[in-house]
C-alpha cells in the first residue's frame, strides 16, 4: 500500500509531538503504549518501527 500525508509537528511540554491517524495505526496494528524505534536514514528521512518484545 503506497499513500502519501503530511503531519504537522506540535510542541506538548518542551517536546516535539507527531500523531499517526488511526487508519496507519489499525494497519500496522500499532497500539497504546507500544514502542516505536526511529532510525535514520538519510538525509531528512526517519524509518518508524514498532518494537516487538
Amino acid at each position: 500500500m503506497v499513500f502519501y500525508m503530511e503531519r504537522k509537528l506540535r510542541e506538548i511540554n518542551g517536546s516535539l509531538v507527531i500523531t499517526i491517524p488511526k487508519q496507519v495505526c489499525d494497519l500496522y496494528n500499532l497500539r497504546k503504549n507500544d514502542v516505536i524505534s526511529i532510525e535514520p536514514i538519510g538525509v531528512g528521512e526517519l524509518r518508524l518501527r514498532k518494537i516487538q518484545y
